[in-house]
């Protein structure tokens, strides 16, 4: 029915959307746009209309300069709120509503099999799975699918890696700003301190003398000392975190 106002669940289907779409592929000739509109009885147009009004309430875009369509409705701003204070919550309902409109289970079949759990401890693991793909789609889609060190464009050896661990802070478990794509090399290497990312973005390389001047440390390593990251199109890595990040590493020694 054209016109009809939309609704919260399908309000998070269109951010789910945009999550895990690219800037440039948010438009009605999509065939997962089209797919979804045709799913929720509304145009490919609307669905397109409304990922952009989602985006231009998005930081990195407005510092890029998009501008949004003018119609961003008080229920996109209320969601747009609820993800930056609450992602863990926003994240899981909009992976369920989506799953839902496409007849689909909200954990890849390949998923080990959770049914054993009882109660809370299941609920517990499910939205903890759910919400770790979410993240990684989400990362993965701000960078393009590439590595934000190396370019590395396979997916299948890419990691949507943490800023500041989880482990060390559950808050900032699902917050897109504290996350960088990586690939599995430069994952560990982020991981243990030997590569480094300044809060202006800048790599810096910290790997013991002996092994400096070896040629694969250069190739993997040390050719990237100095260079900016490859910056996402939407959630900016927090200065904040990453000087945090730094911190950390200093305080154990590495």
């Amino acid at each position: 029915m054209a016109g009809r106002n939309w609704s919260r669940t399908e309000t998070l289907i269109a951010f789910a959307l945009y999550c895990r779409l690219p800037f440039g592929r948010l438009h009605s000739r999509n065939p997962e746009i089209v797919a979804i509109a045709r799913k929720l009885g509304r145009t490919p147009s609307s669905i397109a209309m409304k990922c952009c009004n989602l985006a231009s309430l998005d930081e990195t875009h407005q510092q890029r300069g998009v501008r949004g369509l003018q119609k961003v409705s008080a229920l996109d701003r209320n969601v747009w709120s609820e993800f930056q204070t609450d992602p863990d919550a926003v994240s899981f309902e909009a992976a369920t509503a989506i799953a839902r409109l496409e007849s689909r289970p909200v954990l890849p079949i390949s998923e080990p099999d959770i049914a054993d759990l009882e109660g809370k401890e299941n609920e517990r693991i499910v939205r903890v799975r759910v919400n770790q793909y979410f993240f990684r789609d989400l990362i993965l889609t701000g960078y393009c699918d590439s590595c934000a060190v190396c370019g590395l464009p396979l997916p299948e050896l890419l990691v949507a890696s943490h800023i500041v661990p989880w482990s060390i802070d559950v808050r900032l478990r699902m917050n897109p700003r504290n996350g960088l794509c990586l690939c599995g090399t430069h994952d560990r290497a982020y991981e243990r301190g030997l590569l480094r990312i300044t809060r202006s973005y800048t790599i810096r390389i910290a790997v013991p003398d002996r092994v400096r001047k070896s040629q694969p440390v250069t190739d993997w390593l040390i050719k990237y000392e100095g260079n900016q990251i490859q910056l996402p199109q939407r959630w900016l890595p927090d200065p904040e975190l990453l000087e945090r990040k730094f911190a950390l590493i200093s305080a154990a020694g590495a």
